[in-house]
């Protein structure tokens, strides 16, 4: 019996005993079949991010890609899992105590040449009944598309016939792995084999190569395909319309805290799995820092709130910054360093164009801060850099994708990347500033695909000009 027929079931009960009828709107509901979200990565992604990882490997060399571990939180509870973003890039498996090996031209295992190996946990019923149903191998090679999926009790036996003498190409281990878990006896046995059991604790063995798996994943990873786009987009959509909600809501006397759930709210009811990373909700005096979650304090009249916020849809985050005005109106102050910021972060979109160097958007938003912060003589002219960092002192743009901050080479811009364009100005309380401008802190902050032509704003449902939101705030 689930969950939900039980429930209804116990409320029929009740009713009878009390001489009673369920009210209409607690009437049992027509069965329908079992749905879950279908919208994963194809395995003919995962299978080509593959092939192209292969083609890239040196003679005589293997790739090996561990998961990620499961994580304690605190005495017999883990954290929430998430996989590894390169290993779920690679397989498009989410299970914990899993291994990717890649071996160009193939090996002999059970009677099959193969060039790819997944080794997974097995399938255990009683374990399953508490924590969910595991893969397996069959389907992790159907939907998969693996050539190979094995338990990975056969990890040590694969490992040390097709590991030793080859030089193994490998990226950051992971690390705080429990001791006993599938995961460590893996490490272990890839430790013997590559020649140092302390590899943890010194240099790697020379057979052991840390920087070729990196440099073709970061590569790769760095140009978003169509595939990845869906995702990607879905995610900004959701996050967009986050902002949105909070815009048409929120009210003084709101904590943090109860900002953060409508939108985490939000991102739950539209589809997204996880957020990209903790929801920055900071108010006032909170405005002013950069990466503040505590998100507890009570919005009072008068504040601007600076909101920096990504869904996650299958893997790809978005990572979305939006400064409002508690009260649904900037004051005239609030909305000078708003404005500004604004046409900061439009030039610095214009800058983000195929063939310029990612520091360009950086370049051109700090030349439109410099102008501004000295006609509102916060600095001391437009030549005075040091004066801004000061109010400004974080970059504009980093990648986005399977991780909020993605891997990339930040050299020049390319069509398929996808990135942000994120000026801010945050003026603490300070003796040397007229208190007027006290606990300002705006950040704009929008993803921007990278294309032939002109750069595309896929964060544009999120109201962005001080008009716009005032408009949805006064609805």
């Amino acid at each position: 019996m689930t969950m939900l027929r039980r429930r209804f079931s116990l409320l029929a009960l009740t009713a009878s005993m009390i001489g009673g009828a369920l009210p209409a709107a607690a009437q049992m509901p027509t069965e329908a079949p079992v749905r879950y979200d279908p919208d994963h990565l194809p395995a003919d992604f995962h299978a080509d991010r593959r092939a192209a990882v292969r083609a890239a490997i040196p003679d005589g060399a293997v790739a090996l890609v561990f998961g990620a571990p499961e994580r304690q939180r605190s005495n017999d509870t883990n954290f929430q899992y998430r996989q590894d973003s390169d290993f779920y890039y690679l397989t498009g498996s989410e299970e914990p105590g899993s291994a990717l090996l890649l071996v160009p031209g193939g090996v002999d295992v059970e009677g099959r040449r193969v060039e790819e190996i997944l080794f997974i946990p097995p399938r255990d019923p009683a374990a399953e009944v508490w924590t969910g149903r595991r893969f397996g191998i069959e389907r992790a090679e159907g939907q998969l598309g693996l050539q190979m999926a094995l338990d990975n009790t056969k990890f040590e036996e694969i490992a040390r016939r097709v590991l030793s003498g080859r030089t193994i190409l490998v990226e950051d281990l992971p690390g705080g792995v429990a001791e006993g878990s599938d995961l460590s006896g893996q490490l272990a046995v890839f430790h013997e084999v590559a020649g140092r059991p302390d590899m943890v604790d010194g240099p790697p063995s020379p057979n052991v190569d840390t920087e070729t798996l990196r440099q073709v994943l970061t590569g790769l990873r760095e140009v978003k395909t169509p595939a990845e786009m869906e995702r990607l987009r879905r995610a900004i959509d959701i996050t967009a319309e986050a902002h949105r909600e909070v815009m048409r809501q929120v009210q003084p006397g709101w904590a943090e805290y109860q900002i953060e759930a409508l939108i985490e709210y939000t991102f739950a009811r539209e589809g997204a799995q996880y957020t990209g990373f903790p929801s920055i909700v900071g108010s006032g005096e909170n405005s002013v820092i950069l990466h503040y979650e505590t998100n507890r304090k009570v919005t009072r009249p008068g504040e601007v709130m600076v909101i920096d916020i990504g869904a996650e849809v299958h893997g790809y985050s978005a990572d979305v910054t939006r400064t409002v005005p508690v009260s649904g109106r900037f004051s005239p102050e609030q909305r000078a360093i708003y404005d500004l910021v604004l046409a900061a972060q439009q030039a610095g979109i214009d800058a983000a164009v195929g063939g310029a160097p990612m520091q360009a958007t950086h370049a051109a938003a700090s030349r439109v801060l410099l102008r501004g912060m000295a006609d509102l003589e916060l600095i001391n002219g437009p030549q005075d850099t040091q004066g801004l960092r000061r109010f400004f002192m974080h970059g504009t743009s980093h990648y986005i994708g399977l991780d909020v901050h993605d891997t990339g080479f930040y050299g020049a811009l390319k069509p398929g990347m996808v990135i942000t364009v994120e000026p801010g100005i945050y003026i603490p309380e300070a003796e040397d500033i007229d208190p007027k401008w006290w606990n300002i802190g705006v950040r704009i902050e929008d993803d921007i695909l990278i294309t032939d032509g002109a750069p595309v704003l896929l964060s544009g449902n999120a109201p962005r000009s001080a008009e716009d939101i005032e408009a949805l705030m006064g609805r």
